[in-house]
This record gives C-alpha cells, sequence and structure tokens, in this order.
C-alpha cells in the first residue's frame, strides 16, 4: 500500500471523526437539555393545576346515571406531551449509541491505518510527512477517546431525564388527595378489561362505592376534615381488597373499584365486606370519633357491555343502595 492510499484512508477517517464530533457536542451541549428540564418543571405545574382544581370540586352527594367518561383536555394534553418528549429521548439515545459506535469504529480504522504507515520506511523527502500523518491520527484517536467518555455522560444524562419523564407520565394518572388511580387512569384500565373480557371472557366486575351523607362532614367539620376522611376510608377500602384488584377514586366521595377474575356472587360478598369494615371503623377528625358507611352497587361485566352500558349499570345500582336507606349493597340488572 503506498503513502497516497493512507493518506486517503486518514483523510476518510478524519472526516468521520469531526462528523461525529459534531454531533455528539450537540447532544451534550447543556443549553438543549435544558429545555428537557423546562418541559418537565412545566408538564408539573400543569399537573399539580389539575390536581388543586379537581381536589376543589364541590363534593358530590346523591346518585344519577353515570354519564360517558370524559378526561379532562389538560390531563390528555399533558399526557401525550410526556409521550412525545419520552420519544424524542429515546430517539436522542439511540443517536448517541449509534454515534459511540462509529467513534469506536473510527479509532480501530485509525489504529490499524497508524500501525501500517509506522511498517513503512518513506524516502527521506516524505519523513516529514510521514511524521506529521502520525501525529494527526494520534489526534484523532484520542479525540474519539474524549468523545466517547462525553458520550457515555450524554447517555446518562438521557437515561435520567427519560425515567423523569416515566415518572411523570404516571403521576398523571394519580389522585393528589388520596394517592389512588384517578379517573383517567380508571377510564383507561375499564376499556383495557372490556377488551381482555371480549377477547378471554375472564369475568370481571365493577363496585361503584359512595361514602354516605359525605356532604355533612364538609358542612359541620370543614373541607379539610373532609379531605382527611376521603384519604382514610381510601386506605381501608384499599387494606381490605385484594393486591390485583384495581381501586380509584372515581370523583368527589365516589371510588371505583374494578375486581378482576371475579363474578357477580363474590364481588357482593366483597362488597358487603367493605361495607362491614368501614362500618366498623372510627375515623378520627380533630377530637372527634366518626362513623361511616358506604353505599355500593355491583355490576358483572357482560359480553353485550361496553365502558358506559357497565358504568350506568353499575350507577344505577348504586342509586337503588342509596334510595334504600344507604349502607348497604344492590347489584345492578342485566344488559338489556
Amino acid at each position: 500500500m503506498n503513502i497516497s492510499t493512507f493518506i486517503t484512508v486518514f483523510g476518510s477517517g478524519l472526516v468521520a471523526g469531526m462528523i461525529v464530533l459534531v454531533i455528539a457536542r450537540k447532544f451534550s451541549s447543556g443549553e438543549d437539555l435544558d429545555i428537557f428540564s423546562g418541559l418537565k418543571r412545566l408538564f408539573s405545574a400543569i399537573s399539580l393545576s389539575a390536581r388543586q382544581e379537581a381536589n376543589g370540586k364541590a363534593e358530590h352527594e346523591g346518585a344519577g346515571v353515570a354519564q360517558p367518561a370524559t378526561i379532562d383536555p389538560r390531563e390528555q394534553n399533558l399526557y401525550d406531551s410526556t409521550q412525545t418528549v419520552r420519544n424524542i429521548l429515546l430517539i436522542l439515545t439511540a443517536h448517541v449509541q449509534r454515534t459511540d459506535k462509529a467513534a469506536s469504529n473510527s479509532s480501530l480504522v485509525l489504529g490499524d491505518v497508524k500501525s501500517a504507515i509506522l511498517a513503512l520506511q518513506p524516502p527521506t523527502d516524505l519523513r516529514d510527512a510521514h511524521s506529521s500523518l502520525l501525529k494527526e491520527i494520534d489526534f484523532v484517536i484520542s479525540s474519539n477517546s474524549a468523545l466517547k467518555d462525553e458520550l457515555a455522560k450524554t447517555h446518562e444524562v438521557l437515561t435520567e431525564q427519560r425515567r423523569q419523564i416515566d415518572a411523570l407520565r404516571t403521576e398523571v394518572r394519580i389522585d393528589g388527595l388520596t394517592q389512588l388511580a384517578n379517573r383517567t387512569a380508571f377510564d383507561e384500565k375499564l376499556n383495557e378489561m372490556i377488551v381482555l373480557h371480549k377477547r378471554y371472557s375472564d369475568p370481571f366486575s365493577l363496585l361503584m362505592v359512595d361514602l354516605d351523607y359525605f356532604k355533612a362532614i364538609n358542612d359541620t367539620h370543614g373541607h379539610p376534615a373532609g379531605d382527611r376522611l376521603l384519604k382514610g376510608v381510601a386506605q381501608k377500602i384499599k387494606a381490605t381488597l385484594r393486591g390485583t384488584d384495581f381501586l380509584s377514586r372515581f370523583g368527589g366521595d365516589e371510588y371505583a373499584i374494578i375486581l378482576i377474575k371475579t363474578d357477580i356472587a363474590t364481588a357482593t360478598e366483597v362488597a358487603w365486606k367493605l361495607c362491614e369494615e368501614v362500618r366498623g371503623s372510627r375515623f378520627l377528625l380533630d377530637d372527634a370519633a366518626l362513623t361511616m358507611t358506604l353505599s355500593i352497587g355491583v355490576a358483572e361485566a357482560n359480553e353485550m357491555d361496553t365502558e358506559e352500558t357497565l358504568l350506568k349499570r353499575a350507577d344505577a345500582a348504586l342509586y337503588r343502595a342509596k334510595a334504600a336507606g344507604r349502607n348497604g349493597v344492590s347489584i345492578a340488572d342485566p344488559p338489556k
């Protein structure tokens, strides 16, 4: 191999190294990465605002037929935005990994070129060029090594930011007061269960749970005391259920429970157990120890059900339980 071939190979490696360096600096510059920090702060602020507004709504008392699930557009926009940023981070991570591989390959090629050049015995008039070429190869290999270090740090930053985005996507599905799944998460879970039921016919049941006379608690003791009561009841219900069951705050003083692989008979037993557990508990509000009761509507999913019809049947059963005097369980009518 003559000196011209070596110079050509070296030139190609040098160009590749420079391209890799430019790409890596884009990924590792603090200015670019601050964009993601800004987005995260923005998302967190929007999430906090949405939770505060949800917690400030008038408490629900009485009953009615459930309306089709409505997702707060701000929550949906927040979720969509976090999903977009997460995808961007995944793309950047892939580029960093490819750039790191290119840097490694470039150093390997240049190392082979250097070994071949060292084996040459150039003419006297080319010795200076020979020495300069070796120095340039050493410089590019050294730059590639530094580049790989920068890429490793950038990869760590991107991984951490993706973890934070994933945590934020989870956060916007949590009720800020009770730390249960919120209405948006419930709607998604119910849709998933309906799809699985139609495909595999595994039974599942829906419980709509309402705190009896909760408005009187707010009127007598104030909303902060009512909030503590909502959290206390949520903890009591959660402790009574299986780990595989899905408990959410549906809104106001109402909870929704999805019992996995549970038929109507077993779901009714669970509902009565919840009533007994809450009725037998004492909830401390300031210096007062209060007793609370539940009204529960129970519906087992049918192959004819949609999310809307199952929710309406369970809610109608809840209405009957409250109309019958509260502190009890009512079973939903089959779908028409």
